[in-house]
């Protein structure tokens, strides 16, 4: 300790105090890593893992010679050691630390690399009726005179440590309107960048004047507020906003929420919905609530399955009749189209909602639905229940993860909520998926995320190639939640550190030794996947292997065939001998020919005779 103090000494005062309200034996590497470390996670709330430094335990006793030697492989260094844990580092690296964990798991010296990972506080928002929203956080509270069960809920808090939203991220509410100055939902309304508000003219020339927060294709005009509650009902759950200190929080507390109503006191008019898709996708919006439903009608299927080409989802109440939804089908819901999300509503002690229709082929999973406390008409918060209110959790979801994946086709983002539900027996083999919702595993934060898969093509794992020689690498990468990303492998050897990126490259100056070459890839949730092989470069001064399993064939004719096996790629061409059998001696040993270098088989025509090659 006292060595520690003289050294500290010797810096400036402000970095000694920094460094004794640290760690006093901290080194100035290790202060400036960390440093580096808390800026990054600073300037990116969705850091998963520190990109630059990775925790290494070392197998115990293993040599300060193997532990450098591995420090070296990744180009790191060690910053400090841990007490607690014998043989444990935190070490820095000079390549992408899941990359740089991967490369040192494979090292027989190393128990296990792994990296920094960010953990975070759980996030529950100060809003007053927070605790009212057991949908987003279930502790077994009583809600409107129901006690629930813990965690029958969607995970909210766990999935906003990962995102509370993409304050840039349109979404939809096809509805009743909703209540546009509402001190809960106002700073979340869309603004139309195209629209110039009050100048009674259509700026972006969309058909639509002054449509600057959306459109009211009930009343045909530009003021889509609510007379009714149910549109700013719907609208909370999706994008109430959080932790402002009033009301409710929404699945998103940062969105961008374009009322369009179509809906009036009594229903509303198919030709009004197809309007409203149309809007959505000539605003290229990519989300749609759609607590609504009815009769079946090719003109809506039509537009919903057009609205495709610009990524929409379209999410849709299963209906309240208590039926089956493959048997009686309840539209939209039930349309058959891979860009509709069917929701059934399920309560607090995750049991399906009485009034919920279901359908193991029809609906795809369960949302809250009963006594869901939201925003409402007059600045007010209301209890509503039905498969209305359990659509606009879904449709809450599918913004967090587009705004995570903005460059996602419609078909992953629906394929990643659907494939992270939280299983539930109540919706087993009555939906989909046979489950509720999951917020958290849906966003990457549960265990719903996958690994990816890595395959090497090229070259065979233990070729051998000259040095200098043009070698051909081809690998792919696949994803159950990102899809094809082989584009994002990098590839590594153990000699020579990284070699190339991408799905296929070329090197002719990988150095003379064994390489262990390591394609790796990383998924959008932080999980990683590779494949290794192995190759040796031959010094080109070096004899080359000789050929083994020679073999020759009579074809008749005074015609034979002579193949061998090439166990070289350094070899100039192969010089084929022949023997004539005289007798009781073999003579004559003569060059039959000669070929190129990878060639495998030679015809000779040495006429009638018993003959051997070699």
């Amino acid at each position: 300790m006292h060595r520690a103090l003289v050294h500290l000494t010797m810096v400036p005062f402000s970095l000694l105090l920094s460094a004794t309200v640290a760690r006093a034996a901290d080194s100035p590497q290790a202060l400036a890593s960390h440093q580096a470390a808390i800026a990054r996670l600073q300037q990116n709330n969705q850091l998963q893992y520190d990109p630059a430094t990775v925790l290494v335990r070392f197998v115990a006793q293993t040599p300060e010679a193997a532990r450098t030697a591995a420090r070296a492989l990744v180009g790191g260094q060690k910053l400090r050691d841990f007490t607690l844990v014998p043989d444990l580092e935190l070490i820095s690296v000079g390549v992408e630390a899941r990359q740089a964990a991967n490369l040192l798991q494979a090292q027989p010296s190393v128990q296990y690399a792994e990296p920094d990972f960010v953990v975070h506080a759980v996030v529950i928002p100060n809003d007053t009726y927070f605790n009212l929203e057991w949908g987003l956080n279930n502790t077994g509270q009583t809600v409107n005179g129901d006690p629930g069960t813990n965690n029958a809920d969607i995970n909210g808090p766990e999935a906003w440590n990962v995102s509370t939203g993409d304050a840039s991220f349109v979404i939809a509410d096809i509805d009743t309107g909703m209540q546009l100055n509402h001190p809960d939902l106002a700073a979340n309304l869309w603004t139309n960048p195209g629209e110039i508000a009050g100048n009674g003219i259509d700026d972006d020339g969309d058909g639509y004047v002054d449509d600057v927060h959306g459109w009211d294709f009930y009343s045909h005009d530009n003021d889509p507020s609510d007379s009714d509650g149910h549109g700013t009902h719907t609208a909370g759950t999706i994008g109430a906003i959080g932790n402002n200190g009033i009301g409710v929080a929404g699945v998103n507390w940062a969105c961008k929420i374009a009322p369009l109503r179509f809906l009036g006191p009594n229903g509303g008019y198919t030709s009004d919905a197809v309007l409203a898709v149309q809007y959505c996708t000539a605003k290229g919006i990519k989300a749609s609530n759609n607590s609504w439903g009815g009769g079946s009608s090719q003109s809506l299927y039509d537009a919903i399955n057009a609205a495709k080409s610009v990524g929409h989802i379209f999410v849709a109440a299963a209906g309240n009749n208590g039926t089956n939804n493959d048997s009686a089908p309840f539209y939209p819901a039930s349309y058959n189209l891979d860009n509709i999300i069917s929701v059934a509503a399920t309560d607090n002690d995750d049991h399906r909602a009485s009034f919920s229709n279901y359908g193991a082929t029809s609906v795809d999973l369960g949302a809250p639905g009963v006594n869901v406390a939201s925003t409402y008409t007059g600045s007010n918060y209301a209890y509503l229940s039905g498969t209305s209110m359990a659509t606009p959790h879904v449709t809450g979801v599918v913004a967090l993860v587009y705004g995570l994946h903005p460059t996602w086709t419609y078909q992953q983002v629906r394929s990643q909520i659907l494939s992270t539900t939280r299983p539930v027996s109540a919706l087993a083999g009555i939906t989909v998926t046979g489950g509720v919702l999951n917020a958290a595993a849906a966003v990457g934060a549960g265990s719903g995320n996958t690994p990816p898969s890595v395959s090497i093509t090229s070259p065979a794992n233990g070729a051998s190639f000259a040095q200098g020689a043009t070698i051909t690498f081809t690998g792919s990468a696949s994803d159950t939640q990102d899809g094809d990303l082989s584009v994002g492998l990098v590839w590594t050897s153990n000699l020579q550190g990284q070699i190339g990126t991408g799905a296929s490259f070329v090197r002719n100056d990988l150095v003379v030794g064994t390489h262990t070459i390591t394609a790796s890839v990383t998924d959008s949730g932080g999980l990683s996947g590779s494949a290794s092989i192995t190759l040796t470069i031959q010094n080109p001064n070096s004899p080359p292997s000789a050929p083994t399993n020679t073999t020759a064939a009579n074809n008749g004719g005074g015609q034979a065939t002579v193949q061998w096996t090439d166990n070289s790629n350094n070899e100039s061409g192969f010089e084929i001998q022949r023997e004539h059998r005289v007798g009781p001696n073999w003579v004559e040993t003569v060059t039959a020919g000669t070929v190129s270098a990878n060639v495998t088989t030679f015809v000779d025509t040495p006429g009638n005779g018993r003959f051997r090659y070699r």
